[in-house]
């Protein structure tokens, strides 16, 4: 079943000019993505995180962590900032010379309505970021994001657990978490990622900070970690060391995506290129274990991974009926070819858990950074048969605090995907059309497509 959509996003119905760079014959293309020239891109799903916003509110507040003032944000927790919305456009712009060096889109006319079409979760930061991305991809044709019409519940396509449709079984949810940190536990978390710890203690003088009390003196890595689970299945949440250290590490990344002076990202006490990284181990581990985990990936996944197969499926067909409509969120238009769904890093992470995608991303210490996605091409060969390749495409941190103008001559960074036992394709990274539809389906929890229908 389809929920109302607001914002409706369709291409212009008499066509504007765009203002994209210079044509780009298919060869510029493929030196980007790594296909041959002579393979068709017929469709594109893309599956973005949001980008760069003001800190959400925290458990604990992030003033309890340290002794020193957190910089200013010029927007509200957790809002996309303008900065933000500026790199988010930039990667649009770079999506779309690609797509249209690969035909996918005209050269100077906008796309036939419903070719590209974006839904987006209902916070301000994911319709905004969704809003950027189309009007790179597309400028001048005035296109806009779909997102659900209440903005005052969750929307289950990207939010199904706290949407109440699929919750989980908390014991079930901290069975899988333990299990993968057998033999310790989540009691031995402080000691896996003790070096982290230690240094975000020293970034955030935690010893003198209000969460040590007026004796000051503890230690970060000294606070035990403890693993939440609601008790009604809502969710699921790291407590204490890992827990406030992640939160740190992503507020200062987001400062430094901001653009914030050095001396205010994380009061410019991060050293260099191997200190971001340490220091965003934490924020990785988090995303890890609670977003990738088989189950609770499955969980809180399905809806989306089914409207992302939903997608490529209605691309692959050439004849015959279209599938039934997926599940409750949007039905694609007819011709779709650009599919943008705008989430968080939270979806991110659960598709690499249910596909069992792992990557590294160089030049960028957060594995689901701001504008970061999952982006699925669906491909003909010559002979005409249908191969999906998947990627993960960013910005790097220089790229990013650099506001570079990404483009086919300056592009976005790309790493391919191998999805585990599918070694197809003219690289051996893509997977036959029915091979992946296979693994897709099979990674889909039945029951959560049940209850959301």
């Amino acid at each position: 079943m389809a929920v109302a959509v607001a914002g409706a996003l369709s291409a212009c119905t008499t066509p504007a000019p765009q203002q994209p760079g210079p044509a780009k014959p298919p060869e510029s293309a493929a030196r980007i993505d790594g296909m041959p020239a002579d393979w068709t891109l017929v469709s594109t799903v893309i599956v973005s995180r949001h980008g760069v916003r003001s800190p959400t509110h925290a458990h604990p507040p992030l003033d309890k962590l340290s002794p020193d003032t957190w910089p200013g944000w010029p927007v509200p927790a957790g809002y996309l900032t303008a900065r933000g919305g500026s790199l988010a456009e930039r990667m649009g712009r770079y999506y779309g010379d690609w797509l249209r060096a690969r035909r996918v889109l005209p050269e100077s006319t906008c796309s036939a309505p419903g070719a590209v079409y974006g839904w987006a979760d209902i916070d301000q930061r994911t319709r905004e970021s969704g809003n950027a991305l189309l009007q790179g991809i597309a400028p001048g044709c005035d296109m806009r994001t779909s997102h659900q019409a209440d903005l005052t519940t969750y929307d289950t396509v990207f939010q199904p657990v706290a949407a109440g449709d699929c919750p989980l079984d908390p014991g079930a949810a901290r069975g899988a978490i333990e299990a993968r940190l057998a033999p310790d536990g989540v009691a031995g978390l402080n000691k896996r990622y003790a070096a982290t710890l230690a240094r975000m203690g020293q970034v955030l003088d935690y010893a003198h900070s209000p969460a040590c009390g007026a004796q000051g003196g503890c230690m970060l890595e000294d606070v035990p970690t403890r693993l939440r689970v609601e008790g009604d299945g809502s969710g699921v949440a790291l407590r204490g060391a890992l827990g406030s250290a992640a939160k740190a590490s992503e507020v200062f990344l987001l400062q430094y995506g901001e653009g914030l002076p050095d001396t205010d990202v994380a009061w410019g006490r991060i050293r260099d290129e191997k200190d971001w990284a340490l220091l965003l181990e934490a924020h990785n581990a988090q995303r890890d274990l609670l977003n990738k985990t088989p189950y609770l990936a499955a969980t809180n996944g399905t809806p989306l991974l089914a409207a992302v197969l939903d997608a490529l499926t209605r691309a692959q067909m050439t004849t015959g009926a279209p599938p039934p409509a997926p599940v409750r969120g949007p039905v694609l238009p007819v011709g779709n070819r650009v599919y943008v769904l705008t989430g968080h890093d939270t979806n991110v992470a659960n598709l690499a858990g249910m596909l069992k995608l792992d990557w590294q991303l160089p030049g960028q210490p957060d594995n689901t950074p701001p504008d970061g996605a999952l982006v699925f091409t669906l491909w003909r060969n010559p002979a005409g048969e249908p191969f999906v390749r998947v990627e993960f495409v960013y910005q790097s941190m220089h790229q990013m605090r650099h506001l570079t103008a990404l483009s086919l001559d300056e592009p976005a960074k790309r790493v391919t995907l191998p999805v585990p036992d599918c070694g197809d394709g003219p690289d051996g990274k893509a997977c036959k059309w029915p091979t992946f539809a296979q693994r897709a389906k099979a990674a889909l929890l039945p029951a959560c497509l049940e209850a959301v229908r």
